[in-house]
């Protein structure tokens, strides 16, 4: 899956607007409340994104400090030295791997930073990572060196930002550079102590309630999930039974007590609807009706800024717009039956009858209800994201309890059923792509290979086979691979980035 290595990027508030169509969704709350607090007097804006600010660190204050790990976490990385290379699309958790140009200076940086180590394995069984939105009470030397949620930059409201997230991507670098070079000491013990660590940490993370935050956190946990299915691909003859048997069956499944095979209690982000309601009650007057200039100021300024070429007009249709919006009531009882849809639709198995039916949001009347239109956050593919999370762990547990087979009896098991409870628990032989919750595919394939096509190239595959039906919902013979996508499947096991790489040959 391809990502997004600016999570922390301004939110856009016109990302989702094609022409001059009110139909799609804003990317960008908070950027459009800005917009819309922005007309008002100081004092108002204020106190209006005062309050926004307590609605959103409303979660993490009903933590006790010693169960956030995001002030350690943070003065840990402080002392942390530069990389060799500037995190990027080239140099990140997914590509740092002993073999690759520069690995000794990798290595070497790695080993300077050991602190950051400690650091984790510390705070690891904390609650929450808990980065608080806005400045007031941070630490100025976080506020610094970015590491920071913001609503608002430098008092600007219609900037927000996440620079956190950076912290964390050169932390995930730090660990995966680590992972490898204790494993190539043959220090195994050690190096996955950090890693199970580090992906504790993580799933902290995914707790955020913005849905940019959540967004990048659980893309950054899958992408460290499969650097551990490469690290014990690669030293599956060394690793050692005792440490692949404990990664199976007590580390892996327990990143977060309350966790199952289904992730299921990662929630839906929140906090992108304390904006949209900060924005519809924006352009709304004391009697509940559109303040019609307002409200073509806003959107038709937003529009103009983030799409100039349809800016034409703008301002003339969006006060006919205006002419005709519902009430500020009806509004915001549309934009609670959007919500309300979600978190049902976030409850719910992945193949039930209901997720085929319409959204709430895609049916709304896009004129009547433009403000909830542009407010009201889509989140549909946050859904695809915990699919592709949720096979990631899976098949990371039963990789893991694969290879504890293979060195107990020098073979890969016929069938996977083999390994279930002595290498690995059964539940975690899970497809959350597959209509009926059913298993995932497993093949033996003894001394015969299987060419597949994937994102690496054409690759020749040797052993076993696992993999996920992927989100065409169906098993398409193993001969592509694409991690959740709507074509070929979704391999887990060999890890076929490390086999592209020839780790472990």
């Amino acid at each position: 899956m391809p990502r997004d290595k600016r999570p922390h990027r301004p939110l856009s508030p016109f990302a989702c607007l094609r022409g001059t169509s009110l139909v799609g969704p804003v990317r960008g709350l908070a950027a459009a409340v800005a917009a819309a607090v922005a007309l008002a007097s100081p004092t108002e804006a204020s106190a209006q994104s005062s309050e926004l600010l307590m609605k959103l660190n409303a979660p993490w204050a009903r933590v006790s400090e010693s169960s956030r790990s995001s002030t350690r976490l943070f003065t840990a990385y402080l002392d942390m030295t530069r990389p060799p290379q500037e995190v990027s699309e080239e140099f990140n958790q997914t590509t740092i791997y002993p073999g690759m140009d520069g690995w000794e200076a990798v290595a070497a940086w790695a080993e300077a930073n050991g602190a950051m180590g400690l650091a984790l394995i510390a705070l690891q069984d904390s609650q929450v990572l808990g980065v608080p939105y806005g400045t007031e009470g941070v630490d100025p030397r976080f506020v610094e060196r970015g590491l920071v949620a913001l609503i608002g930059v430098d008092g600007d409201l219609t900037r927000v930002d996440f620079p956190y997230l950076n912290a964390l991507e050169t932390i995930n670098a730090y660990v995966a550079a680590d992972l490898y070079r204790l494993c190539e000491a043959g220090k195994f013990e050690d190096a996955f102590k950090i890693g199970v660590a580090h992906l504790r940490v993580l799933r902290q993370a995914c707790d955020a309630v913005m849905f940019d935050e959540k967004y990048a956190a659980m893309t950054m946990l899958a992408d460290a999930m499969s650097v551990h299915r490469d690290a014990i691909y690669a030293y599956r003859e060394k690793i050692g039974l005792d440490l692949v048997r404990k990664l199976a069956m007590k580390e892996y499944p327990f990143l977060k007590a309350t966790d199952n095979e289904r992730l299921r209690r990662i929630a839906m982000p929140e906090g992108d609807l304390f904006v949209a309601q900060e924005l519809i009650e924006s352009v709304f007057g004391e009697l509940g009706q559109v303040e019609e200039e307002k409200f073509a100021k806003i959107f038709s300024g937003m529009q103009a800024r983030e799409a100039p070429l349809t800016g034409f007009g703008a301002v003339k249709r969006w006060e006919r717009v205006a002419g005709v919006h519902g009430s500020l009531d009806a509004s915001q009882l549309k934009l609670t039956s959007i919500y309300d849809d979600w978190w049902r639709r976030w409850r719910m198995r992945p193949y039930d009858a209901m997720m085929n039916l319409p959204t709430e949001l895609s049916v709304v009347n896009p004129v009547k209800y433009a403000a909830v239109v542009f407010a009201a956050r889509d989140i549909e593919s946050l859904f695809v994201l915990r699919r592709r999370l949720v096979t990631e762990f899976c098949g990371l547990v039963a990789g893991a309890g694969l290879v504890g087979y293979r060195l107990q009896f020098n073979d890969w098991p016929r069938d996977i059923k083999m390994s279930y409870t002595q290498f690995f628990p059964k539940r975690f032989d899970f497809d959350p792509y597959d209509p009926e919750y059913g298993s995932m595919r497993y093949e033996y394939l003894g001394t015969r290979t299987k060419g597949v096509d994937s994102e690496f190239g054409r690759l020749e595959i040797s052993g076993c086979l696992l993999y996920a039906r992927n989100d065409n919902n169906s098993f398409d013979e193993p001969a592509r691979h694409l991690p959740g996508g709507k074509i070929g499947d979704f391999f887990v096991w060999p890890p076929l980035r490390a086999v592209s790489r020839g780790q472990g040959e």
